[in-house]
């Protein structure tokens, strides 16, 4: 993937959180929420609370990468595989962010890389699906992203032949 963003800092930290993130994860989706909201948030994160709290520890038991320069949390992206039986091969990214000072400087372009890597092991396809209405210079990392293949969608669901 050739990538017109700047090359992320070097002294950028990817790494896959854990519930000890809980904090971490909390503030930079509480952040998303607020600053996006058509683009973010489920029904867990609506009612607040113990629910809120009980999806991000679902969600961290997946697979959530975060950025972090110099100790702070700057971007976090995660991926999940289909859970139907007929579409394991599948994978999706979800949820990512970048917080304002992080973006045009390839962070965004290093979390989606490393979740590529991860999901190169375990999944045929990698879907991604942007939903946002912000304007395309702001949203780079996505649009670069839709031009890879990474899969082909010539087998949408497999089927056990036995």
């Amino acid at each position: 993937m050739a990538s017109h963003a700047a090359p992320a800092p070097a002294d950028l930290d990817i790494r896959r959180l854990t519930v000890d993130d809980l904090d971490h994860f909390h503030d930079i989706r509480a952040e998303a929420l607020r600053t996006h909201p058509q683009t973010f948030g489920s029904r867990e994160e609506d009612e607040g609370g113990e629910a809120t709290l009980a999806a991000y520890r679902r969600w961290l038991s997946g697979v959530i990468l975060g950025a972090f320069e110099r100790g702070n949390l700057i971007g976090i992206a995660g991926f999940y595989v289909s859970p139907d039986r007929r579409s394991r091969h599948r994978g999706h990214i979800f949820t990512v962010y970048v917080r304002e000072g992080g973006r045009g400087r390839g962070v965004g372009d290093r979390l989606i890389k490393e979740l590529l890597a991860h999901a190169e092991a375990c999944v045929e396809q990698v879907h991604l699906e942007s939903c946002s209405k912000r304007p395309l210079r702001s949203r780079p990392t996505s649009a670069r992203v839709r031009s890879i293949r990474y899969g082909s969608p010539s087998r949408p669901c497999k089927r056990r032949h036995v």
